[in-house]
This record gives structure tokens, C-alpha cells and sequence, in this order.
């Protein structure tokens, strides 16, 4: 697949809408800002922001993991060591640097009683299966990514099939039917089962890339985009995200993202594509900074205090790309690049996969 700029805005759009949530949510609590229909309605966009991370992230290493079946073999532990090199790295001085300055885990909110095990379970990324608690409160997503990273090579293989599309479909009935009774037992809560339908609607998008005519106009993208994200924060107006509209989300964004023509607006598709390069650092590192211009600083003022977090968020992240996350990331492909002597590869037995 060529670069997409519609999934550059896709990405933007996540990355924004979870950044909002968090913003109205510390303006109203730390600066005075009572308008409660902006809370009302803002107050589920960061969770929508999320489940479109999981469709994009799926979909996007889903067209990864074909490039790398074209040229090289063992892709699933070269898919591996990418992905490990991609996530760990930054959420691992992130956590860090919290620790050591004692930032909470947002600028409201319940504070988190740090322990060994608490640390430990967030910088290897499974605090959703042990201690329930994030250092960091974007954190608590990364887990859900990681864990579903350990089958999404065995998903690509089943959307390559002939009945791919069908098995996908199979799955995805039979993960929101579970779904349901593990949010019925148990609430819900760190749990990833819910989330799984979210997951293989990304992949369902990519077995479906050549049986979807591309026919509306890119355009309309954005505003599609930005109607599918009002509607699931009016579906869940005031209420804790339900998750069957979050399935009905993705679902709908899964099915739509073949049928429209890529961006061709440059200036729109330079901006989405900057924002979602340093996408993974705002996400990461937007809390901390809440937490030091509206609580440390204690700005008040709505308009100053909102440009200044803004600001800092790009310009951390910006920073923490160029020296952590894309130095690492070049690691991870050049220790992934070389010839690896392991037990026969699990994808597309029937290739020549050399370098």
C-alpha cells in the first residue's frame, strides 16, 4: 500500500479527539470552565480517539506484515522485534521520567499508589492483567495493542485466505458475542476481550481492500470522520462508553476507509501527516503536560493556558521522536533486517521470502 494520507487524518483525528477529552476535563476541574454541554459532549471523544487507534493499527500492520512477507522469511519474529523496538522504548521513558519527578498520573483524578509491582507491570505493559493501575493515564491502552500484537500474524494469514472475509466476519460475531458476557461479568474493566472486535475490524478492512469500490469523493473524509466520532460521543452522552457502540463505531469506519479516494488536499495532508508521525509521542506525553501547565504553573487563563499545552505537547514530542522513538525504531529494523536463525517461519509457507 502507498502512503495514506487518509489515514494520516484518521490518526490525527485519534490523536486530537483524546487530547480534547483531557484538555476540557482539566479546564473544568483546574481553570474554571464550566460549560457543562462542551464536557457533556467531549467526554467519550477520547475513548472513540482509541478504538480508532485500534482500527488504524491494525490495518496498518496488516499492510507491514504483507511488505514483509514479500521480502523477507521469519516474519513473525521480524514483526516482533519491530513492534517492541516501536512501543517499548518511549512508554519505558515516559514511566521513567513520572517516576522520578512524581508526576501523578493526570492532573485529576485518583492518584495512583505506586509499588514495585505496579512499576514493573507498567514498563513491560501488562498492568491491564495484573495491577489494574497506569502510571501514565493513557497508558492503559498500550497493553490492549501489545497483547493483540502477539496474533496479528496469525490474523494476516487468515485474511490472505479465499475466505478470509468470512472467517474475519465469524470472528468478529463471535468476539462481541464474548464481548458482551465479559462485560456482563465483570464489568468490562481491564479486560481485552471488548476490545478485540475493535481490533478486527482493522483487519477485516484489509482482507476487504480489494472487494470495496473506491467511489466517494476524499473530500468528504474528514467531515465523515468527524460526523462518525459525534455520533459515538452523542451515542454515550453522559453515560461510560457502552461497548457495542464502540463495536458499531469501528465496525462503520472499518467498512468505510476502502471506499473513499485518498486526500488530496496538501495542506490538510501535510499537517495530518506531521501529527501523525509525532502522533504516539502526544498520546504518551500529553498528561504530563497538562499536569505542569494547569496544576505546577496553575494557569488559569482559558485561552493562554490551552495554546501553551499545545505547544509544549508538539514540541516534547517532537523532541522524544528524534532522540528516542525514531533512533530505536531504526534499531529494531536493522535487527530485524538480519538473517535469523530460528525455527521455520509461520507466514506464507508457500513464498520466497528472501531478502
Amino acid at each position: 500500500m502507498r502512503h495514506s494520507s487518509n489515514l494520516d487524518i484518521l490518526r490525527a483525528f485519534a490523536v486530537t479527539s483524546v487530547c480534547l477529552e483531557h484538555l476540557v476535563i482539566t479546564l473544568y476541574v483546574h481553570a474554571g470552565f464550566h460549560c457543562d454541554a462542551v464536557r457533556a459532549f467531549t467526554c467519550n471523544i477520547g475513548h472513540a480517539g482509541v478504538l480508532a487507534f485500534f482500527v488504524h493499527t491494525s490495518l496498518v500492520l496488516m499492510y507491514s506484515l504483507e511488505r514483509m512477507t514479500r521480502s523477507a522469511d521469519r516474519v513473525s519474529l521480524r514483526f516482533y522485534l519491530r513492534r517492541f523496538f516501536r512501543i517499548y522504548p518511549l512508554s519505558i521513558f515516559c514511566i521513567t521520567l513520572a517516576l522520578i519527578l512524581h508526576i501523578p498520573k493526570g492532573p485529576y483524578g485518583e492518584a495512583v499508589i505506586i509499588t514495585p509491582m505496579v512499576i514493573v507491570s507498567n514498563l513491560l505493559l501488562v498492568q491491564n492483567l495484573v495491577t489494574k493501575a497506569s502510571v501514565i493515564g493513557p497508558l492503559w491502552s498500550l497493553p490492549y495493542e501489545v497483547q493483540m500484537y502477539l496474533v496479528l500474524p496469525a490474523l494476516y494469514y487468515l485474511a490472505q485466505r479465499k475466505r478470509g472475509v468470512a472467517g474475519l466476519c465469524l470472528l468478529l460475531a463471535f468476539f462481541c458475542c464474548l464481548g458482551f458476557l465479559s462485560f456482563w461479568y465483570t464489568g468490562g474493566r481491564n479486560s481485552l476481550v471488548p476490545y478485540i472486535p475493535c481490533f478486527l475490524c482493522g483487519v477485516l478492512c484489509f482482507s476487504l481492500r480489494d472487494r470495496i469500490q473506491v467511489r466517494i469523493p476524499s473530500a468528504l473524509w474528514p467531515p465523515f470522520v468527524l460526523l462518525l466520532f459525534s455520533g459515538y460521543c452523542l451515542a454515550n452522552l453522559h453515560n461510560d462508553p457502552i461497548f457495542w457502540t464502540g463495536w458499531i463505531f469501528c465496525i462503520l469506519l472499518g467498512l468505510s476507509i476502502n471506499a473513499f479516494y485518498n486526500s488530496t488536499n496538501r495542506t490538510l495532508n501535510i499537517v495530518a501527516e506531521k501529527v501523525a508521525l509525532y502522533s504516539y509521542g502526544v498520546y504518551l506525553i500529553h498528561m504530563p503536560i497538562l499536569y505542569l501547565v494547569f496544576v505546577v504553573l496553575d494557569i488559569k487563563n482559558l485561552v493562554f493556558g490551552p495554546l501553551l499545552f499545545v505547544g509544549l505537547t508538539m514540541i516534547a514530542s517532537i523532541i522524544t521522536y528524534h532522540l528516542i522513538e525514531s533512533p530505536f525504531i531504526d534499531i529494531g529494523r536493522r535487527i530485524s533486517s538480519r538473517p535469523l536463525c530460528v525455527s521455520p517461519r509461520l507466514l506464507a509457507p508457500d513464498k520466497e521470502d528472501g531478502l
